[in-house]
């Protein structure tokens, strides 16, 4: 086994024009299978301990990207009463929160505020009872962008569910709500929605 350690080196000359080679290091390692993996890897340590005394080690930049914190921005929250013949363009307040890192959703109005720009996934679902009809869409600043319903039920009782994956700019708003005629019944404890963000730096 031969295992080379490049530890060159290069500088500009004042005119910015060659580069001109002042060390080039090669580690040759002969014979590794045979030796203890504790003495090879002593031995790689060493000669890489001299690489570092000759600065040849990079810098690493430890500037945070503009924009990007690596802060969490997630929130699930559950519906906290039924809600029974609820009208058209009903805005669905999920009131019992578990989780809001970033502070993005608020209960009061039932809308997620994008913190900042970034891709973020919305999913929910709810629970509706034998004969309801239910149509609940997702909504950006306004717009319906995704749709979901439940008609003329069969079933005792069902959930329904929806999901988008989206890119928000700072500030936009997102939130779900009846889109189509009247939510006959709504259960509360099967019906919940969650957000966070994928990405954004």
């Amino acid at each position: 086994m031969i295992l080379y350690v490049d530890c060159s080196t290069t500088r500009m000359n004042p005119k910015g024009l060659l580069m001109i080679p002042l060390l080039l290091c090669v580690v040759i390692f002969t014979d590794a299978d045979s030796r203890k993996p504790k003495v090879f890897l002593h031995d790689y340590t060493s000669y890489k301990n001299i690489c570092r005394e000759m600065d040849w080690v990079p810098k690493c930049n430890k500037q945070p990207l503009k924009g990007c914190f690596g802060k969490v921005v997630a929130f699930h929250a559950h519906l906290s009463k039924s809600l029974l013949n609820a009208p058209v363009n009903t805005i669905i307040k999920l009131t019992n929160v578990q989780t809001n890192e970033g502070g993005g959703y608020n209960p009061t109005t039932g809308k997620f505020t994008a913190p900042t720009d970034g891709v973020y996934s919305f999913y929910w679902t709810y629970c509706t009872n034998k004969g309801s009809t239910v149509y609940v869409g997702g909504y950006v600043d306004g717009k319906l962008t995704t749709r979901v319903l439940t008609h003329g039920q069969a079933n005792a009782w069902q959930n329904t569910s929806g999901q988008v994956v989206i890119k928000l700019n700072k500030g936009s708003q997102f939130w779900i709500q009846t889109f189509f005629g009247t939510a006959q019944f709504i259960h509360d404890s099967y019906t919940f929605l969650s957000g966070y963000k994928l990405s954004g730096c």
